[in-house]
């Protein structure tokens, strides 16, 4: 009878399996935690420690627990820290050496956590240059400084008059001076006219003539012939005058718009002076966006500080490692290791993705879950943008938050994210808004509702805040004499108990521009009006006296030249008269 269960080959298999198993239990985790160290290490330039490693394979599964990864420009704290982390694999996808997670959880993230030991691993710290040891800080508010400006309290005290006139250059001085030059320019015209026209040595002649012809006597005859010489006399006489009743006629349509170009001469100090007031007098006109002095450089160190993460961030989300949709890809092959052939699969499917991933972050405000969906670096090979959402409830200074939005690089070239933050409840306290000396002001306290859209089309950026704060408290003490519209200003805004907010960015990440409103401007301006209304009018005063100073002289040459068109005048209308006595005096001889 033969045997059905051979033995030697049964404890051979059990032996086998139960060594597998040991070894499996022993060495793997280790290996995995080891690895995961390592490669993480090498990765982000500092350490990263790893408590434990739990793979298992029936179901397909990755658990973590106690990971640790340090900051690399702060040893002694860790940027992120996951207190455990349980991953389930697809294993059909496995075997094709490519990691899809199915659901993800995170359990117990947190930022910025102190380390007991140096995560500093030396031989792989970069080393830095000159430039890359500047405080970041002072770096990202240079930068805020240049794309926003700096807040600068507006100036009440008069400006130097001289040195704005010594830089500004009058235009009505070099509207008299090129007015003078025109009318020197007419006069000597008409100098030349006169020569060309009868004379009074002209019209004595024609006088001689009329003398002679009165003289005339005789017969008959002699009086029928001077009759023709009257008549061309007075032909003469009469043609000459036209001429010099077209010039007169021409000349004093001339001479009128120069005498009322210089009467317009008296209206340019007032242009002139309304100019200089627009450009260098505070006026209440100016004081209506007090709000984008006030809010402007902390909303704007704000919005520097989310464009430079998002740049750092960015070329990592939108990298392009593969062919797009999954299309075959041939990569260079080493000598002696083959070709590696990447085809074209149904569906395509990226190397690496998480379907579905649920968190619970510690943040300082508290507690904060969310979810996402389809995180990979390969939008374009699986089609699908990334989406996320997180909610934080009872936190500390917040009474609520939610954060939604798209992450969305299926197309690398023309990538579009959205998002749409929501916070209720928020406590602000303590907020230094402006640190210069001439105005320090600080938010001691504020609780307010704000909703934050954001939207950005490749480099071109788009977020608007709308923000409502009640219980209100502004301090603005300097510990120091202050200005008179800094003592106004302080003191109106001490008194605001609410007040509404709204900001917009618009243009690119490198070159975008603030706008900032705010129902304070009403407040503001209503408070400092008065004042500054009185400083405006010193100013304008003493602009008009110096204006009209300067221009003396340039209007007095002006009038002076048009006096001289005035002799001309006098010089045509003593001709025609001596014309007109002339042709007056032709009658014939009887």
């Amino acid at each position: 009878m033969k045997k059905w269960i051979r033995w030697k080959g049964l404890i051979a298999f059990a032996a086998a399996a139960v060594l597998t198993v040991v070894v499996w239990a022993l060495v793997v985790d280790a290996v995995v935690r080891r690895t995961i160290e390592a490669v993480g290490t090498r990765a982000v330039g500092a350490r990263v420690d790893l408590a434990e490693a739990d793979l298992s394979l029936f179901p397909a599964g990755l658990e973590l627990t106690g990971l640790a990864v340090t900051n690399p420009d702060s040893p002694m704290q860790n940027a992120v820290e996951i207190g455990h982390m349980k991953m389930d694999l697809d294993p059909g996808y496995l075997i094709k050496r490519k990691v899809i997670i199915n659901d993800m959880v995170v359990a117990e993230l947190r930022f910025n956590t102190p380390r007991k030991d140096s995560g500093e691993v030396p031989e792989l710290a970069p080393k830095k240059s000159e430039m890359e040891k500047i405080d970041v800080a002072e770096v990202s508010k240079a930068v805020a400084e240049k794309v926003c400006g700096k807040f600068t309290m507006p100036a009440l005290s008069q400006p130097d008059i001289k040195a704005i006139l010594a830089e500004e250059p009058l235009q009505s001085i070099q509207l008299a001076t090129d007015l003078e030059e025109r009318i020197k320019a007419e006069q000597t015209r008409w100098e030349k006219e006169l020569v060309r026209l009868a004379d009074e040595k002209t019209l004595n002649e024609y006088r001689a003539r009329v003398e002679k012809l009165k003289g005339t006597g005789g017969s008959f005859g002699a009086i029928l012939g001077a009759a023709g010489e009257v008549h061309q006399l007075q032909a003469d006489i009469q043609k000459d005058l036209n001429l010099l009743k077209q010039a007169q006629t021409t000349f004093t349509t001339d001479l009128k718009a120069y005498q009322q170009q210089v009467r317009d001469l008296s209206k340019a100090p007032l242009k002139e002076i309304d100019r200089l007031m627009d450009k260098y007098s505070l006026s209440p006109t100016g004081l209506a966006n007090l709000s984008q002095l006030i809010f402007g450089e902390k909303l704007c160190g704000w919005v520097q500080t989310a464009s430079d993460w998002y740049r750092n961030v960015e070329p990592y989300i939108g990298q392009v490692p593969g062919g797009a949709g999954g299309a075959p890809e041939e990569q260079e092959p080493l000598r002696g290791k083959g070709k590696n052939i990447r085809f074209a699969e149904t569906p395509p499917m990226p190397d690496f993705l998480i379907r579905n991933l649920k968190v619970n972050a510690a943040v300082a405000a508290g507690n904060l879950t969310g979810k996402a969906k389809n995180i990979t670096l390969d939008q374009h090979i699986l089609g699908s943008p990334m989406t996320y959402a997180f909610l934080g409830k009872q936190m500390k200074p917040i009474a609520s938050l939610s954060l939604i939005g798209t992450a969305n690089y299926v197309k690398p070239g023309d990538p579009k994210n959205n998002a749409r933050l929501n916070i209720k409840g928020l406590v602000l306290e303590d907020l230094s808004l402006v640190r210069e000396d001439s105005f320090p002001l600080t938010l001691k306290k504020a609780t307010g509702d704000l909703i934050l859209n954001l939207e950005t089309v490749g480099n071109a950026i788009d977020a608007g805040l709308k923000a409502e704060f009640g219980a209100v408290r502004f301090l603005a003490d300097a510990g120091e004499p202050q200005t008179a519209i800094a003592e106004a200003i302080g003191s109106a805004i001490s008194g605001v108990e609410r007040f509404t907010l709204n900001a917009e960015v618009v243009g690119t990440l490198d070159a975008y521009t603030l706008d900032v409103t705010s129902d304070l401007d009403k407040v503001l301006k209503s408070s400092v009006g008065n004042l500054v209304n009185a400083e405006a009018a010193k100013f304008q005063a003493a602009l008009k006296e110096q204006i009209t100073y300067r221009l003396q002289g340039p209007v007095a040459k002006t009038q002076g030249s048009l006096a001289g068109l005035s002799g001309i005048e006098d010089e045509l209308s003593k001709r025609l008269n001596l014309g007109d006595d002339l042709l007056k005096g032709v009658k014939l001889p009887f």
